[in-house]
């Protein structure tokens, strides 16, 4: 596990030589436990979290109810703390400023242009996935896909294929809370053809493709996928390029060792 500097009671010290302000305590509690929890690769326990700050579970409690609060975490089922993906559109600033931002989006542009139809990011947020990254061909037909938009997760490709490659306990969650997704059938055969479409009848005359994009723990997160018109986009044709442009970005997240591409 890739370990993340944190603020600690010596960075405070540091701080306050250069200012006379001194900074929030609790402020300071939160942000070192959003950093630990940015450290692992999958939900984690209050315990656990108790155990690697050396504090008692009630202020960690505390404190992770307040981070759900205010949109930062989303506790699942099991009990276990997550981050959501607000916790990315903070770190997009800082990809940019690193230049990992611009790579991907000049991608995302060289594969527009090669297939001829609009590509996106898209994460799930909920019972959806939406938009994060866009990228566009220039010619006339092609499909405008809005950065937030929310996608179906039942019959959009972006949705099929990062629901067919969550964990059950995510699965189980999006089921317990009434979303629509694919039958396990339809997921096992999304996993196996490792992609997913837009089923017949589902398109509302888009045509769709999407590969997952994995982070560095091998986990897809992202979904990578081209959409056009029905009648002039066979996501068949773009499969190959889809295919290598998704290791591409896969081999970027890991050497940046973090899943930036949410951001």
């Amino acid at each position: 596990m890739t370990q993340r500097i944190g603020v600690t009671n010596a960075g405070s010290a540091e701080f306050m030589t250069q200012n006379s302000t001194r900074p929030m305590s609790s402020a300071l509690k939160l942000l070192r436990l959003l950093d630990v929890i940015g450290e692992y690769e999958d939900p984690v326990r209050v315990a656990e979290l108790a155990r690697r700050l050396g504090v008692n579970r009630s202020e960690v409690h505390r404190h992770l109810v307040t981070l759900v609060a205010a949109g930062w975490l989303e506790q699942l089922p099991s009990g276990e703390y997550q981050l959501t993906v607000r916790a990315a559109h903070l770190g997009q600033a800082a990809l940019q400023h690193a230049g990992f931002g611009e790579r991907v989006s000049r991608l995302l542009v060289e594969l527009a242009q090669e297939i001829g139809q609009s590509v996106c990011l898209a994460v799930l947020d909920e019972a959806a996935t939406r938009v994060i990254k866009r990228a566009e061909p220039g010619t006339a037909a092609h499909v405008t896909l809005a950065l937030g938009r929310r996608l179906s997760l039942h019959g959009g490709a972006t949705g099929r294929v990062l629901v067919a490659n969550a964990d059950p306990e995510t699965v189980a969650g999006l089921r317990a809370a009434g979303a629509r997704l694919p039958s396990a059938a339809e997921l096992a055969a999304i996993r196996e053809a490792g992609y997913a479409t837009i089923p017949e009848g589902e398109g509302e005359g888009l045509a769709a493709i999407a590969f997952p994009v994995a982070d560095r723990g091998g986990h897809p997160r992202v979904a990578l996928c081209a959409v056009g018109p029905e009648t002039r986009f066979d996501p068949e044709t773009a499969r190959e390029p889809l295919a290598a442009a998704a290791a591409a970005l896969a081999r970027l997240n890991t050497a940046y060792e973090t899943t930036a591409l949410e951001a």
